[in-house]
């Protein structure tokens, strides 16, 4: 029985993770802690994470710090995702967050990021020997990885995300038709950028596995638009399919209302609201350019894919935490 924590330094969010990992193999979320910082925004408009906004990363850092000594774990990691590894001041933020939380961050690459998604994504949603397609899409980026429930034979990223392409193209509310030709345009160039068209991976996609922040999101709103006398409690959206036609009509419809209309609508909370039609847009973009068939969601994603490999004897991927770039 080990306890680890990991604290997620992400483009939209600073998220703390706190699990117990029981001899089973199985993870218990003991505890979750969450800072909505945007700094992908940041990147895309500016291309740094100004002053004013590291010092709220800063104190995020150290909130996190607090919650972690209360919760005493085995082991603790930090991760830095795709703003502080694309901002131009990105090492010097780093710095001083490690000295807030404690400990080492280690700044992900790409494919390393996309390899920890599959892991926590393959641990949630169902994944036979054959090739299956797991996507995550987060505020600054794009991971998309092709494996089973044995190894991951693909993995690569891309700089798209909801949070950071909304400051990228300046995106109006509601979103115009030129934003919406720019986020199909963008969506097309990443996913050539990543190589999946050109590999051998491609029949992959007619179940592809999507975790992260907006994808949450989204099926919540659609779970709860479906189910609209269900309390909050029961908008689990773990395995929920969304097939690509839902999210086609999801994409329009958010695409034509303002932040005040998708405040109104179910399971959607103030802190995705802003950047959720972009997110809906990237997703039927993204879906369009790898023929999925459908999307099959997943509550697990990276910060429950590194417990698994820093905690399991059997971790996969043989990542050394804590190393600085």
């Amino acid at each position: 029985m080990a306890i680890g924590a990991v604290c997620d330094l992400g483009s939209s969010s600073f998220q703390l993770l706190v699990c117990e990992y029981g001899p089973s193999g199985v993870l218990r979320p003991l505890l979750k802690r969450r800072a909505l910082l945007n700094l992908g925004h940041d990147v895309g408009s500016k291309g740094n994470i100004p002053p004013g906004r590291v010092s709220a990363a800063v104190s995020a850092a150290k909130r996190l710090r607090r919650a972690v000594d209360a919760a005493k774990p085995d082991v603790v990691v930090a991760l830095a995702t795709a703003a502080l590894r694309d901002a131009a001041n990105g090492r010097v933020v780093v710095d001083r967050l490690e000295k807030a939380l404690g400990v080492p961050v280690t700044v992900l690459d790409g494919p390393e990021e996309a390899q920890l998604c599959f892991a926590g994504q393959r641990a949630s949603v169902y994944m036979s020997d054959e090739p299956t397609m797991g996507v995550d899409l987060g505020g600054g980026s794009f991971e998309i990885a092709v494996g089973n429930r044995f190894e991951v034979n693909f993995a690569a990223t891309a700089p798209l995300g909801a949070t950071r392409l909304r400051g990228e193209i300046a995106a109006g509310d509601p979103l115009t038709r030129e934003d919406r030709k720019e986020v199909r345009e963008r969506a097309r160039e990443a996913v050539e950028a990543t190589g999946i068209i050109a590999s051998k991976y491609m029949r992959a996609a007619r179940r592809t596995v999507l975790s992260g922040g907006t994808a949450r999101a989204l099926a919540r709103m659609v779970v709860a638009r479906a189910k609209p006398y269900a309390g909050r409690a029961q908008w689990c959206v773990n395995q929920v399919e969304l097939s690509t036609s839902q999210v086609a009509e999801t994409a329009e419809m958010l695409a034509r209302m303002d932040l005040r209309q998708r405040l109104k609508l179910p399971g959607v909370s103030a802190s995705r609201a802003p950047a959720l039609p972009l997110g809906a847009c990237i997703l039927q973009a993204v879906a369009e350019e790898l023929n999925v068939g459908h999307y099959v969601v997943s509550e697990w994603g990276l910060r429950e894919g590194t417990l698994l490999e820093v905690l399991s004897d059997q971790g996969q991927l043989g990542f050394q935490m804590g190393q600085k770039r």
